[in-house]
Order: C-alpha cells, then sequence, then structure tokens
C-alpha cells in the first residue's frame, strides 16, 4: 500500500510570522516530499485580517493556490483564523477538491522525522484499516512518553495535540457537521474543537507515542515523573513528530544526518 498517494499533509503557518514555516521548508519537508508525500503550506488572509471581518465572497471563494506548494484560506492570518486554517477549511478543501483519503495537519513549529512518519502512518493504516482520527494524546494521561505504544481512547476531554493530527473522510465529514465554537477562544484551539466533535460523536483517538507535544524547548506536562522529554534529534528515537522545534530543526537534521 503506497500511502503516499492517499494522504495530502498542511503545515499550517501564517503570513505574519514566516520563519518558522520556512525553517520547516528548509528541513523536513523536502524530505517528505521526496519520498512522495503531497505537502502543503497552509496560510490565512492578510486581507481578512485588514478588513476584519468575513465577507460572503470569503466563504464562497475560500481558498486559492499562492504556488504550487501554497494554500491561502479566507479566514485571518491570526490565531483567530487557526481554526478555519487547520482543520475547517482543508476539511472543506479536501472532501470537495480532492481524492485524498486521509488529512494530515502539522503545525509548522513541530519537526518531522520522515522515514519514522511514514512508517508510523503505514504501521497504523494497516493495523487499524477503519482509522478515523489519529494523533499524540492531550492532555498527558500519566503514560512514560520513552516508549512507543499506541492506545485507542475514546474519553471526554482528550484529544489529538495540534502539533500533528490525521483526520480521515469520514472524520472529516463528521468535523464538518458536528464541530462547534463555543467561546472565542476557541477559534485558537483547533485541536481542541477537533476533539470535541469526534469524542462526542464516539469516534475514537489513536493514541501513538510517537507523536510528542513536547519539547526540551517547552514542556507543559512539566514532567511529573522525573523522566525527562524524548529528544527526536536522537539516532535511536521511536519520535515521528516533536512540538516546539522552532528554531532547532537545522541542527536536528544535521544530528540524525538527514
Amino acid at each position: 500500500m503506497d500511502i503516499t498517494k492517499k494522504i495530502v499533509i498542511m503545515v499550517t503557518g501564517c503570513h505574519a510570522q514566516p520563519d518558522n514555516y520556512k525553517e520547516c521548508e528548509r528541513t523536513w519537508i523536502p524530505k517528505l516530499r521526496e519520498l512522495g508525500f503531497k505537502v502543503l503550506i497552509s496560510l490565512g488572509s492578510t486581507e481578512v485580517d485588514k478588513n476584519g471581518v468575513l465577507t460572503l465572497n470569503d466563504f464562497e471563494n475560500y481558498f486559492k493556490f499562492l504556488d504550487k506548494n501554497t494554500i491561502e484560506f479566507r479566514t485571518f492570518d491570526s490565531k483567530l483564523g487557526l481554526f478555519d486554517k487547520s482543520i475547517k477549511l482543508p476539511s472543506k478543501w479536501v472532501l470537495n477538491e480532492t481524492d485524498y483519503e486521509y488529512y494530515f495537519r502539522i503545525d509548522s513549529d513541530s519537526f518531522v522525522h520522515p522515514e519514522r512518519f511514514k512508517k508510523m502512518l503505514e504501521d497504523n493504516l494497516k493495523d487499524f484499516p477503519d482509522l478515523d482520527y489519529m494523533g499524540g494524546g492531550h492532555p498527558n494521561f500519566g503514560y512514560n512518553p520513552h516508549y512507543y505504544f499506541t492506545k485507542i481512547i475514546c474519553r471526554t476531554g482528550f484529544f489529538a495535540s495540534g502539533c500533528g493530527y490525521l483526520v480521515s473522510k469520514r472524520g472529516m465529514k463528521i468535523a464538518l457537521d458536528k464541530m462547534k465554537i463555543q467561546q472565542k477562544c476557541d477559534f485558537e484551539m483547533d485541536d481542541l474543537v477537533l476533539g470535541r466533535a469526534m469524542w462526542e460523536s464516539r469516534v475514537p483517538l489513536l493514541h501513538d507515542s510517537r507523536i510528542c507535544f513536547e519539547s526540551n524547548y517547552v514542556k507543559l506536562a512539566f514532567d511529573p515523573h522525573n523522566i525527562g522529554i524524548p529528544d527526536i534529534s536522537e539516532l535511536n528515537s521511536h519520535l515521528a513528530i516533536q512540538h516546539y522545534m522552532n528554531g532547532h530543526m537545522e541542527e536536528t537534521m544535521k544530528k540524525l544526518n538527514l
């Protein structure tokens, strides 16, 4: 099974802070493309930011390509557009404009190890052929991040971190039907809004420990067991995606001889 033809990957960035997604473009994105993956940069619109509101035209003509690898969605380029440009509009585009079976969203401050990433997808799509929703589970539920394991979870308040998650066509249809903005901060929390739609619809999350939502540069779980945080740059690491690696991607590529 050639999974590279089944999945489209979007790296969520913004015009106002291009350093993050451009660092990805200099490092791991070309390696994923060499493996055969379609990788796009997903941006919002500075024009919408300037106008301050969405118009009827923005809803009807909701995307355009700035070049062959960059898609701009008609929503806010700022954090207010994060929900739209990360999950809502990409799902609409994938379902209406493409034949891809899966969408993988990656944050622009995440580092991806290309071969480990491909292996993770091959493993999970083989072992879980009906997979609709996969990622690194958040919040931490007490597992040891230094070990590789997968776990199927459907629990209120538990969702795939925005550092990297996969949604199937079926999952995207459910998401577009069930996702709801309940408060203003939800516009900046695509992972939570998606996760809420999934657990309320009884769609389980496949947690994969190869996706880590923190790094030694930004610690979220505060290492409660004092065992340290795994490092994707180690040659024997199991990690495929690690969050909060912006500013360290080129040195990570060198450490991994990529």
